[in-house]
């Protein structure tokens, strides 16, 4: 797959691909890197490591749900917010992380995911 250009901008491409559970359920252990934007508007790429993939119980029937969870540098902390996130065989998706927590060891981040299947 030939990827765009890294820009953080989310574009009606983006928006319509679907991150589905059987993708996601293959991302551990795997780094998405993360699009972001400054206010000069440049673009800043964000390493986010999947550190966690965990369906979530109950749904709706014919609906998906499951949980991302990832660690990031310390620095920048990425403000929740939906994000172009970069996939190195699959493309751009959008993703909206917010951060759960730091250590030492970095920035913990979740995203949360439900669609129809």
């Amino acid at each position: 797959m030939t990827l765009p250009e890294a820009t953080y901008q989310l574009d009606d491409a983006v928006w319509s691909r679907v991150l589905t559970q059987e993708m996601a359920s293959q991302l551990q252990g795997q780094s998405l890197v993360f699009l972001a934007g400054d206010m000069a508007g440049h673009t800043h790429q964000i390493p986010l490591l999947v550190t966690a993939f965990e369906t979530q119980g109950r749904t709706a029937p014919g609906m998906a749900a499951f949980r991302l969870n990832f660690q990031g540098p310390a620095a920048p902390v990425l403000p929740s917010q939906t994000y172009r996130a970069r996939h190195a065989d699959w493309g751009d998706f959008a993703i909206m992380v917010s951060a759960t927590g730091a250590d030492a060891q970095g920035v913990y981040y979740e995203a949360h995911f439900s669609h129809a299947l």
